[in-house]
């Protein structure tokens, strides 16, 4: 037995040589060795020798069993002695003769091999050819054989540890390797599952990503020793961990835990998720940097219970530590990165920012970069502005009110807290955060000079938390925004007043001439009428005299305010052409009811200064019908500043041209209607004319 410890270094070898030497000497059918561990209780068959060795024999190297399970080697194991169990012997444990039925034994013996006062292990004699029992003679043999017996367990014991410590560092070592080598997460989460369970023998590992947003742990890597397993089935799943209650307080407490499907008081989440996965033992690494949760690291057995050493928790953490410094390089990596794609992103918001006065322009590719960076829906960004009447419009709607197109008439403020939102910009709060149902929402104020010109509103799922970066960036957004909507409204301003006459609020000369060129081509090329009307006040230079120039403008301004209330808004066009003269076109308009809205104008015109003045109603539609209501209504409307003398109203003389038939060109379209208007004038003024075709 001497030699064969020392002839060579395959440890199965040696055991086997020693089992089959203990059994030559004895003269017995079986010699088994078995392993203790004290701190588990648990007995490993490391060798057996047989007169006829069986696959079943074979197979039976390396079982693991508890002392709980196998209570006659107590003796043995705790006390450090022998036992004895005879087939014919009728006190024999109930237990053990059903193995020894089972298995065919008619005798056995089992005796402590101890080293250096430590019970690690035993060896049993299994006699199956008679009913032998062992003498007093065969106890002493096999207590002398006991001795170099021990001593091949414990050589076989340190072999293994330095094989394993071996394994272990090599095992850390690739994990170093793959985390300097390789930026991709997916990698070196692989490699560490792979030399974890390789490392620690297990069926399977797998990791696990935790993340706060979602207070859950995300399925990342998957290694199987089945080939045929599908690493990829499932990657990506997450599971909430108010659904895994021991997984959280993992996590929470950072300690490795060992979970088998035997401790009766195991919980009942990990019970019912170890069942529904067929797996036998668990070790749970929690995956911690700096004191931040990353993830767990999971190693399965799935074909017996299986105790973990000391040492192998060591590993397991030490491979832990390596996953979690992955998980943290990468979140770093992610962070850069998209902190480099917000950086790019704002710089290209800013440029748009800085090149555009087009409001709308601004904000569309601003929602547009928003939806990317925050991934959401282009729809679930919102803009919304404040107007001239103080009240927060949807962006188009803000914009109409404006410009030139307003809103519909379902159109109106959206519902905004307006002291929040104030209240908010004054303070100087980034943002505020909020859930409204399933959906997360994000809202940041416009802020310019303290005052909220409007907000920025981003919705997402409501597993959605917006981090900090989020909300700094969209505030950046929001406030080159503001700044951008202040310029662009004084662009617009601007714009206006070059295109509007000051004093009445209508467009001037030089942008009549714009449109009437665009509405004639437009009118031309579709096939559809046009009307022009060219109204004057009459006898303006003789109410100049009477009651002077300053209440003159204020006439003039009230004839404005007549021609805006009278013509359908963001379709007729009216302008001061001129002194008192105005010009209204109107498209898509034929030449008799452009003559209505004439003769209403006159009567309007007419009534100004005459409190209570009815005003006729259109009887047709059309240009003239336009012409007529644009008429009354001048006539019927109160003037400013005269007081109630009878004389102090106006009235005034419009000519109507239309085509098709009336022109040929802008211009000869002007002069048409100019001839009617001096027409009604020498019929007695406070009238409509109409162009006839053929010069009439």
């Amino acid at each position: 037995m001497g030699a064969a410890i020392t002839s060579s270094l395959v440890l199965e070898d040696v055991l086997s040589t020693v089992a089959h030497r203990i059994a030559e000497a004895m003269g017995v059918w079986e010699c088994d060795l078995y392993e203790y561990y004290p701190e588990s209780q648990t007995i490993v068959s490391s060798a057996t020798w047989s007169t006829d060795m069986t696959q079943d024999d074979i197979d039976w190297v390396g079982t693991a069993v508890t002392l709980k399970d196998r209570d006659s080697y107590r003796a043995v194991f705790i006390d450090g002695g022998c036992s004895e169990a005879y087939a014919d012997d009728e006190v024999v444990d109930p237990a053990d003769r059903e193995l020894m039925v089972k298995w065919g034994e008619l005798a056995t013996f089992s005796m402590a091999l101890v080293f250096e006062g430590s019970v690690i292990g035993c060896l049993t004699l299994v006699e199956k050819r008679s009913a032998r029992h062992f003498s007093e003679d065969d106890k002493h043999l096999a207590s002398l054989l006991a001795i170099p017996a021990a001593a091949a367990i414990h050589h076989a014991r340190l072999y293994r540890q330095q094989e394993q410590q071996n394994r272990h560092l090599a095992s850390l070592l690739d994990s170093s390797r793959a985390l300097t080598s390789t930026v991709v997460l997916e990698d070196v989460l692989a490699l560490v599952c792979r030399k974890a369970a390789e490392a620690l023998a297990t069926a399977q590992c797998v990791i696990y990503e935790y993340d706060p947003a979602r207070d859950a742990i995300v399925y990342r890597a998957l290694w199987d020793e089945d080939p045929a397993a599908d690493e990829h089935d499932g990657i990506g799943a997450a599971y909430p961990l108010d659904e895994y209650p021991s997984d959280r307080e993992v996590l929470r407490q950072g300690l490795v835990v060992e979970e088998s499907v035997s401790d009766k008081s195991l919980a009942g989440d990990v019970r019912s998720s170890m069942d529904r996965n067929g797996e036998k033992t668990c070790l749970n690494v929690p995956l911690i940097s700096n004191d931040e949760p990353m993830g767990m690291l999971v190693l399965i057995e799935s074909a017996r219970e299986r105790h973990f050493s000391a040492d192998e928790v060591e590993l397991a953490r030490g491979l832990g530590e390596q996953a979690a410094v992955a998980f943290r390089h990468a979140r770093l990596y992610r962070r850069q990165e998209r902190q480099n794609q917000r950086l790019l992103a704002l710089l290209e918001i800013s440029r748009v920012l800085a090149a555009s006065l087009d409001a709308g322009a601004v904000f569309a590719e601003m929602s547009k970069e928003v939806a990317r960076l925050f991934s959401v829906r282009e729809a679930d960004v919102s803009v919304c502005l404040r107007a001239a009447d103080g009240r927060y419009y949807a962006l188009e709607d803000a914009l109409a009110l404006d410009g030139e197109v307003g809103p519909g008439e379902d159109d109106g403020p959206v519902a905004v807290d307006l002291d929040e939102l104030t209240s908010l910009a004054g303070s100087g709060r980034a943002a505020v955060q909020s859930r409204d149902g399933d959906t997360a929402r994000l809202v940041v104020p416009l802020v310019l000079s303290a005052e909220a010109e409007g907000f920025v509103e981003v919705g997402a799922g409501v597993d959605r938390e917006f981090s900090q970066e989020e909300v700094g960036l969209l505030q950046i957004l929001a406030t080159q925004a503001a700044a951008a909507i202040v310029n662009a409204r004084l662009y617009q301003t601007l714009e206006r007043q070059a295109i509007t006459d000051g004093l009445t609020g209508l467009y001037n000369h030089r942008y009549f001439y714009e449109r009437l060129n665009q509405e004639f081509a437009r009118a031309q090329r579709y096939g559809l009428p046009l009307s022009l009307l060219m109204l004057d006040i009459d006898d303006f230079k003789r109410f100049n005299d009477s009651y002077g120039h300053p209440v003159g403008d204020l006439v003039l301004g009230e004839v404005g305010k007549v021609l805006a209330e009278q013509l359908r808004r963001h379709v007729d066009f009216a302008a001061r052409y001129g002194g008192e003269e105005f010009a209204i076109l109107l498209p898509n308009t034929s030449r008799d009811g452009a003559q209505v809205v004439g003769d209403r104008l006159v009567r309007e015109v007419a009534a100004l200064g005459q409190p209570g003045a009815d005003v006729p109603a259109p009887q047709t539609d059309g240009a003239r019908s336009v012409g007529e209501r644009i008429r009354a209504s001048i006539a019927a409307a109160e003037l400013p500043g005269v007081g109630a003398d009878d004389e102090a109203h106006v009235t005034v003389s419009v000519g109507l041209a239309s085509i098709p038939g009336a022109a040929s060109s802008p211009d000869e379209l002007v002069r048409n209607s100019d001839k009617a208007l001096y027409l009604a004038k020498r019929l007695g003024k406070n009238r409509v004319e109409v162009f006839a075709d053929g010069g009439g």
